[in-house]
């Protein structure tokens, strides 16, 4: 692991920051709008106290990380969180970051008392179930349904 990778929770003030790693998750995902940030959803989003983001930071860069929701929750004490999005830079791959920024967000849950964290991966992205699994998740099969709402 690299000691001069730098993990950050972000908040109101690092909204550069949070630029970046939408311009990170553009590329890595293969984005059509590879320069398109939404400005005024990232601010909002770093005064949601439900929302999460963490970096890796090398250097002055962004390398990689994450995002996620907290839901409270009604039939249970406590809170879940939603893993919505996490990529690493192509060169900082397999060095061990994501399992890091993953291990970040488990700190900032036991923090908050959030019970358990969620994520999706498609079936046929092999690199994603292996990770998750390498991580200790649990692999359910659900059906996801999208409603578009106009």
């Amino acid at each position: 692991m690299d000691k001069n990778v730098a993990y950050k929770k972000l908040q109101v003030g690092d909204e550069l920051i949070f630029f970046e790693l939408v311009l990170l998750f553009n590329k890595e995902f293969e984005s059509p709008n590879k320069d398109y940030v939404n400005i005024e959803n990232t601010t909002d989003l770093l005064l949601n106290p439900f929302f999460a983001c963490i970096v890796a930071i090398k250097g002055d860069e962004v390398i990689g990380g994450l995002t996620g929701y907290e839901l409270p929750m009604y039939d249970q004490m406590g809170s879940t969180l939603y893993l919505y999005d996490i990529a690493v830079g192509m060169n900082y791959q397999r060095k061990g970051i994501g399992s890091s920024l993953v291990r970040q967000l488990v700190e900032y849950c036991k923090s908050k008392q959030i019970n358990d964290i969620f994520v999706q991966a498609e079936a046929i992205d092999q690199h994603a179930v292996d990770f998750y699994r390498k991580l200790g998740g649990e692999i359910s099969s659900v059906c996801h349904f999208t409603f578009t709402v106009k």
